[in-house]
C-alpha cells in the first residue's frame, strides 16, 4: 500500500514519534483544534501556517505544523484524518511534525459521521484503506469513542448573547464564549498560553526567518541569538507604539508612527525601550485565541521586568565589539518633534538616556545584581512550556470593529489563579 499511494515513511504511533526523529512519517490521527497563525501587513494578511494538535490511541496530544496554506482547511477539529509525508522533527524537548512540499492529508471520517454512527465498522467500511491503517483507524475511533468528552467538546456552543454595554465586565467560561462576544467589553477567562508570534518584518525574511517568528521554536533551539534584540525596540512607554519608523510603519493594528499618544493626559508619548507588539496564541479545551500584547501587557506577562532593564542587562554582557546599543533620548515626542518636559501622568520612572550619557555605573548594575535578561528569558521559556503549565487568568479588551489578527482581542493583564481544594 505504501509504494501505491507514494508514501515515504512507515505508519507510526505518536507514542513512537521520538524514535523517528528527521524521518518521514505516515500519521492517523483525530484533530482537537486547528490553529492559523497570521499576522497583518500593508498588502493583506498572509497565513504562514497552521499549528493543529492531534492525538491517538498511544498519545492524547501531539502538535504537527501545516506549512501549506491549502491543508489548513483540510484539518478540521473533531475529524480523523490521514497525514502523510510529514517529517518528525526535534527542538529541545519537545518532538513535533511539520509539512514539506510532498506533503499531504486525507480526510477520513468526519466529526457528525464520530457522533452519529455506532457501528464503527461502517466507518471503517467506508474509507479505501490498507489492511494496517484499517486496523490503526479502528484503534483511534475507538479510543475517541471512548472517551465521549472529546466529541462533546468539538461542538461550538451557540447561545443568545446579552447586549453588553461599552467597559462592561465579562465572565467568560471558556474561549468559545470570548469568540462569540459581539460587542466592546472587557473579558476575563482563563486559557493557556499555546504560542508567541513575533512578526519579523521589517527586514527581508527567507523560510529560516519566519520560522524565527514563533518564538516557541527559538527557545528550544540552539541557536537564539538576537531573541531580545527583536522583541525589544523604541517606542512609547504607555500606548506602545513602536517609534521606530523601520518597525512601526509594519507593527500589528499600525501603518505608520502615531501622532499623539491616546494614553498619555498630555498626548505626548514617553519614549523609552518598549516591547514589540507580538501574537499571543491561547487555547483551551474549547478553541483557541489570538491576543495582541503591548508593552505594558507584556510586562505584566514576563513578570513585571521593563524592556529597558532586560536591554541594559543584555548589554552589559556582551562584548564591547558585539554592543549594538538602542540610543533613546530623554524625550517625549509628538508629530512637531521631540519635547523637554515633565513626564505625562501614568509615565513610569524608568526613561533611557542616549548611550553617550548612561553613566559607566548604569550600565554596570547588572553584574553585581540581578541578570533580567536571563530572568526574563526563563520567563519566556517557561510560558511556553505547552501542556506543563496550569490555565492563566486574563483580562481582555474586545473590540468587535477589528479583525483577531489586528487587535481585536487586546491583553490588559494576566495573572496566575490560585486552586483550592474545598
Amino acid at each position: 500500500m505504501a509504494s501505491a499511494i507514494g508514501w515515504y515513511g512507515p505508519l507510526i504511533d505518536l507514542s513512537k514519534a521520538s524514535s523517528h526523529v528527521g524521518d518521514f512519517v505516515q500519521l492517523l490521527v483525530f484533530v482537537h483544534r486547528s490553529t492559523p497563525v497570521q499576522y497583518k501587513v500593508s498588502k493583506g494578511g498572509e497565513i504562514v501556517r497552521t499549528d493543529i494538535q492531534v492525538g491517538d490511541d498511544t498519545r492524547p496530544r501531539f502538535t504537527v505544523s501545516l506549512w501549506q496554506k491549502q491543508m489548513g482547511s483540510l484539518a478540521i477539529s473533531g475529524d480523523v484524518i490521514l497525514l502523510q509525508n510529514v517529517k518528525v522533527a526535534r527542538f529541545g524537548d519537545l518532538i513535533d511534525a511539520r509539512t514539506v512540499s510532498c506533503s499531504s492529508i486525507v480526510p477520513l471520517v468526519h466529526s457528525y459521521e464520530l457522533m452519529v454512527s455506532e457501528d464503527v465498522d461502517e466507518l471503517i467500511g467506508n474509507s479505501r484503506l490498507g489492511t494496517a491503517a484499517k486496523e490503526k483507524l479502528k484503534k483511534v475511533i475507538g479510543w475517541v469513542k471512548a472517551n465521549e468528552l472529546i466529541i462533546r467538546n468539538q461542538k461550538q456552543l451557540s447561545r443568545n448573547w446579552k447586549v453588553l454595554e461599552v467597559g462592561e465586565h465579562k465572565d467568560c467560561t471558556s474561549i468559545s464564549e470570548v469568540l462569540n462576544l459581539t460587542c466592546s467589553c472587557k473579558a476575563i477567562f482563563l486559557a493557556s498560553v499555546g504560542e508567541i508570534f513575533l512578526p519579523i518584518v521589517w527586514r527581508a525574511t527567507c523560510e529560516i526567518e519566519k520560522e524565527k517568528m514563533f518564538i516557541s521554536w527559538r527557545i528550544n533551539s540552539k541557536d537564539d541569538g538576537g531573541l531580545a534584540e527583536d522583541f525589544i525596540c523604541t517606542g512609547c512607554q504607555l500606548c506602545g507604539s513602536p517609534l521606530e519608523l523601520d518597525r512601526s510603519k509594519h507593527a500589528l493594528k499600525q501603518n505608520s508612527v502615531p501622532l499623539y499618544c491616546d494614553k498619555s493626559s498630555n498626548r505626548l508619548h514617553v519614549v523609552s525601550l518598549i516591547y514589540q507588539p507580538f501574537m499571543l496564541y491561547l487555547y483551551d479545551e474549547s478553541g483557541s485565541l489570538p491576543l495582541l500584547v503591548k508593552n505594558k501587557a507584556a510586562e505584566l506577562l514576563f513578570g513585571n521586568i521593563p524592556a529597558e532593564r532586560v536591554y541594559l542587562c543584555l548589554e552589559a554582557n556582551l562584548p564591547v565589539h558585539k554592543s549594538s546599543s538602542k540610543d533613546v533620548p530623554e524625550t517625549h515626542y509628538h508629530a512637531g518633534g521631540p519635547q523637554h518636559g515633565a513626564p505625562a501622568e501614568g509615565a513610569s520612572d524608568i526613561v533611557s538616556p542616549s548611550g553617550d550619557e548612561m553613566d559607566r555605573e548604569e550600565k554596570n548594575k547588572c553584574h553585581g545584581s540581578v541578570d533580567f535578561h536571563f530572568v526574563w528569558f526563563v520567563m519566556l521559556k517557561m510560558l511556553l512550556q505547552q501542556g506543563k503549565n496550569s490555565p492563566l487568568g486574563f483580562e481582555v479588551n474586545v473590540d468587535p470593529r477589528l479583525d483577531r489578527e489586528s487587535g481585536r482581542y487586546e491583553m490588559v493583564t494576566a495573572t496566575m489563579p490560585c486552586f483550592r481544594n474545598k
